[in-house]
């Protein structure tokens, strides 16, 4: 008798929580008989007892036989490894002869383009139908699958439910509680005395178990008797016409015979010394069993804390860091402009500064100037928290550049803050001689003409502006530095293009982040970067104080409002777009906008929106910094807009923004030595809920370090919030997700171990199919050319 053949006779005794095994005699001798020289002594010595335990004990030993076999039936399948070149698995899902073509379309329609993609497509969830417990010993707050006998059904006057099933499995009863406009079809559809599994989440009230709404199935179904995979099919795109559960049924069908018959061809890719260290399963293995579990339990596979889906999620993180620090190698191998440091003239400058600098911005400052002092490109991210003055760092580095010979580009995301950072750098650098120019889509076509001949000629020193920055009309004489000011926007991609622009040279990347980011999400989205951190606030700064307010002491808020603006200070009032809806938003800003007009007729109250030309918003910015009052406004009021005299931020709604969102608008208050208020207003119906929206909100309100914040937002709204798009798209992670705190702990020790390797072996030598694996998944994003 083979190891399937004895699995399947022992599922036949444990199916039904052992009911064949209480009649069964002489099981343990005829597994002590087959298991004889294989099996471990001390599961021996409890075969040859076995007939007389109970039937509790006889499962518990039946189950151990079961891993034994597993365990033994893997490690000969190990030695069946018939490993093919990874690149045989790049190849697109529609040459797959495997699949029909309604198979390839359903693949593709949830995103999965290579053969490659479809073997590391992992279930998003486990369903566990495998129907081995009774109603009597099967634990309420679980979901089960039970086979069960209808015994009766009836009606119900019951405000929640319409209909109730009572079904019995000879150990006790349950209860199937459904509501249905009219559940007369029923009465035909559950006859008395039918056999049928039910799948669902057990509940337990007063010693009554029930399910609502379970699943029910054919005890014949080919779904039971097994963990069944569940994998993610919500995307849009083609084959929308057909439902959800076809289309579930169409990928797990496709994936179940790709992953068996090809998953010990799969190459193992990871250094050896990594896969002992973290006593790694085979990656053929990790594939074979996350697709089809047979040795792991429901419980630890939805944790995502057994062996293969540990392995899958650290294999994601390596790649990603190897891809990162490959990079980070890559650019240090080019030349950069040497710049001369002139310490002189740089320390005249800040001297002759109307404030002193922090002595975080000094050290900010001394790591720049020692960067760009050598020939290697310097590749910083600074950051720090709302307020910490950048900006200025950035001026100053500009500053010395310039000094040098060389041009300095300043890539900001929004026209607003084009203008003010122009406005900025002008007014600082203009007297040291420096020319400062400004380029954005608002610009007329002469102006613009004019602005490419002046950057191309070297008459411009400094060029602040948008994305337009990086269109091809436009030419650098001679670029030293790049600084972009980030907002949540990825790097990578657009610095690359900015960064071309250095004719040979590679210029030097200077990279700030608007709100703090958490430690493990700079090493995610910037671990080709060195980071400098400014962690202090200019003195004589008052922190901002934060209060909330529930919707029906709006009143106390207008008073507030009214307070700071007879003081002299302005205010900003803030609306979420309402759902993704501008139209919506427009009309709720717009009546917002009367309402305060009203409630302040002596007052000048002006309007904001998103839907507002750019020209068109910097003239009601103008118009708040010279003589307005309160600005009402549905867009975030863009990120380091600066005003000094505006004291009071009113945030309506404030439970639909993220912590680091909120952070970075209580920002645009206390730019100045005046003391200024952040007012969060939120509906009543908050107060019932149970939900954690005011938890959160009071850990903002009482937390004004922006790096602790982004740390409790990570925690709270996983890393999305951070960096605006999904994991999946931008990482290329399927399983990894560093919402989890253990996936952020195992990134950290992923990046250590990736450094390491490439310490000693910067080409990967003799790591082949992990070199292939990183360009095929990284090349294009991160334009890695190490060994293209």
């Amino acid at each position: 008798m083979d190891t399937s053949a004895l699995k399947g006779f022992i599922d036949n005794l444990t199916s039904n929580n052992g009911l064949k095994l209480r009649r069964a005699i002489g099981v343990g001798l005829f597994l002590f008989n087959k298991l004889k020289g294989k099996a471990p002594p001390s599961l021996l010595d409890r075969l040859k007892e076995f007939d007389k335990l109970t039937t509790e004990k006889k499962l518990a030993i039946l189950r151990e036989v079961r891993r034994f076999l597993e365990e033994s039936e893997r490690k000969t399948q190990e030695l069946k490894r018939e490993p093919k070149p990874v690149e045989l698995f790049f190849k697109p899902i529609d040459d797959v002869k495997l699949l029909s073509k309604t198979e390839k379309q359903t693949l593709k329609s949830v995103g999965v383009k290579t053969l490659y993609d479809a073997l590391f497509y992992f279930p998003e969830r486990y369903e566990d139908k495998r129907v081995n417990e009774c109603i009597k010993t099967a634990k309420a707050g679980r979901k089960v699958a039970l086979r069960v006998r209808v015994r009766e059904v009836r009606r119900l006057k019951d405000e929640r439910y319409t209909l109730e099933v009572i079904c019995e499995d000879g150990t006790g009863t349950l209860s199937l509680k459904f509501r249905y406009k009219n559940p007369s079809f029923a009465f035909r559809a559950f006859r008395k005395g039918m056999e049928i599994v039910v799948y669902g989440k057990l509940k337990s009230f007063k010693g009554e178990k029930y399910m609502v709404h379970p699943e029910i199935k054919s005890p014949k179904s080919e779904e039971l008797g097994k963990i069944l995979p569940v994998y993610y099919v919500r995307k849009k795109g083609e084959l929308q016409e057909i439902s959800s559960k076809t289309k579930q049924k169409r990928v797990r069908k496709a994936l179940s015979l790709l992953s068996q018959k090809l998953y010990r061809f799969f190459p193992e890719y990871m250094p050896e010394e990594i896969l002992k260290r973290y006593n790694f399963p085979d990656i053929a293995l990790c594939i074979r069993e996350l697709h089809e579990p047979r040795s792991t339990e429901p419980e630890d596979l939805n944790a995502f804390r057994d062996p293969y889906h540990k392995r899958v999620i650290y294999d994601e993180l390596f790649l990603f860091q190897s891809a990162l620090l490959l990079k980070k190698m890559e650019i240090k191998t080019s030349e950069a402009p040497r710049i001369e440091i002139r310490r002189d003239e740089i320390e005249r400058f800040i001297s002759s500064l109307p404030f002193e600098l922090t002595r975080a911005q000094r050290r900010a400052i001394e790591e720049i100037l020692s960067d760009i002092s050598r020939p290697v490109p310097m590749n910083r991210l600074l950051q720090g928290d709302v307020g910490s003055g950048k900006t200025l760092v950035a001026i100053v580095s500009a500053l010395a550049v310039a000094k040098s010979g060389y041009q300095v580009a300043v890539m900001v995301p929004t026209e607003i803050l084009a203008h003010q950072h122009y406005k900025k750098f002008k007014e600082l650098l203009s007297r040291e001689g420096i020319n400062v120019a400004l380029l954005t889509g608002g610009l007329t076509p002469a102006q613009k003409r004019s602005v490419y001949r002046h950057v191309r000629e070297g008459n411009v020193s400094v060029l602040v502006g948008t994305h337009a920055l990086i269109e091809d009309k436009v030419e650098f004489n001679k670029l030293g530095l790049v600084v972009i000011d980030e907002q949540h926007r990825f790097g990578v991609l657009q610095r690359q293009v900015l960064l071309r622009k250095g004719k040979g040279l590679y210029p030097h990347c200077l990279v700030m982040s608007a709100t703090p980011i958490p430690r493990t999400m700079a090493l995610a989205l910037y671990g080709d970067l060195d980071v400098s951190v400014i962690d202090e606030l200019p003195p004589g700064r008052k922190s901002v104080k934060t209060t909330l307010f529930f919707e029906s002491e709006i009143d106390e808020v207008y008073k507030r409002v009214e307070q700071e603006l007879k003081k002299g200070g302005k205010a900003y009032v803030v609306y979420p777009l309402v759902e993704e809806s501008e139209k919506l938003s427009l009309k709720s800003a717009t009546e917002e906008y009367e309402k305060w007009k009203k409630l302040f007729p002596d007052r000048k109250v002006l309007l904001l929106h998103g839907k507002m030309p750019d020209r068109e918003k910097l003239a009601v910015m103008e118009e708040f910094k010279r003589d307005g009052d309160i600005l009402v406004s549905t867009t975030v009021v863009e990120v380091g807009v600066d005003v000094p005299e505006a004291t009071v931020m009113v945030i309506e709604d404030a439970h639909r923004f993220g912590l680091s969102q909120l952070h970075q608008l209580r920002g645009r208050v206390g730019r100045s030595d005046r003391e200024a208020y952040c007012l969060l207003v939120v509906p009543d119906r908050l107060k019932e809920e149970k939900s954690d929206t005011l938890k959160r909100l009071r850990v903002f309100v009482k937390t004004t370090d922006g790096f602790k914040i982004a740390e409790e937002d990570l925690k709270l709204r996983g890393p999305g919030e951070l960096i605006g798009v999904s994991q999946s798209g931008y990482f290329g992670f399927r399983v990894a997700n560093l919402a989890r705190s253990s996936d952020r702990e195992m990134l950290e020790r992923a990046r250590q171990d990736a450094k390491e390797l490439l310490s000693k072996n910067p080409s990967l030598e003799g790591l082949e199919e992990l070199k292939k694996l990183i360009l095929y998944k990284y090349k294009d994003k991160l334009e890695l050319s190490f060994v293209a």
